[in-house]
């Protein structure tokens, strides 16, 4: 081997040399960048731990709050659902008052008296209360004395019969000719030959359960012979619809 050749080979083993002492400082260097980049990523993870930690537990406050609510409101109905449900009743009256305001009850009512000062009548003579005061449904005839159902229901009725001077008069509630109650007025003479000075009124009430088309009057039921009734607003007959029993 010629020097050139020697000195070759020393040149190569001097460079490799020289690159192996370059090549550890440069593994260090990248070593330390690894231990950097990790600890910076690792300080990030911690952070962001952090934040999701304070967001859960303030999903948790949210969530107690909206429980808390929710067994406050009684019903488990949220206040929109609550508003809601409101708004549905109010409707339902609504509809319902207009299905009442269509659909109206009948009204039945009447009051008549006896505008005469005296009339007779005999035994089972029906008493014509000729003055009317009140008919709402047109059930009462002036005429008849008669009052005529027209609807099936609940009624009530009311006489009032006052006696002429010297006489005695036992007035009933009829039904179809079926007597119910009856009303008593008694102003005979008394036993020393004068009238008895306060006028005897009598009264009946019946509550009376019709169907439509029966028929009420009041009657003279006792005794015999003629009888005279006093009028001039004394003596009366009324009566009025409790409530239907007809569904329309």
């Amino acid at each position: 081997m010629n020097t050139k050749g020697k000195i070759l080979i020393i040149c190569v083993i001097v460079l490799i040399c020289v690159m192996d002492s370059m090549a550890s400082p440069l593994n260090s260097i990248n070593s330390n960048k690894d231990v950097l980049k990790f600890n910076m990523m690792a300080e990030t993870y911690t952070h962001e731990v952090a934040a999701l930690k304070r967001e859960v537990v303030s999903l948790q406050e949210r969530v107690t709050v909206l429980e808390t609510n929710l067994v406050n409101s009684g019903n488990g109905l949220t206040r929109m659902d609550r508003m809601e449900d409101t708004n549905n009743n109010k409707h339902a009256l609504t509809k319902r008052a207009a299905v009442r305001r269509r659909i109206r009850r009948p009204e039945v009512a009447f009051q008549a008296s006896l505008t005469k000062e005296s009339a007779t009548f005999k035994l089972y003579d029906t008493i014509i209360f000729n003055s009317v005061i009140t008919n709402i449904g047109r059930a009462y005839n002036k005429h008849t004395g008669i009052f005529t159902a027209p609807v099936s229901g609940t009624y009530t009725f009311n006489t009032n019969i006052v006696s002429e001077k010297g006489h005695y008069v036992e007035a009933s509630i009829k039904v179809n000719d079926l007597v119910t109650v009856s009303a008593i007025s008694d102003h005979r003479i008394s036993r020393d030959g004068e009238y008895f000075t306060m006028w005897d009124q009598g009264n009946a009430v019946a509550i009376l359960s019709l169907n439509r088309g029966d028929k009420v009057a009041v009657s003279v039921q006792w005794p015999q012979g003629s009888h005279v009734i006093h009028g001039v607003g004394k003596s009366s007959f009324s009566g009025y619809l409790v409530r239907s029993h007809e569904h329309r």
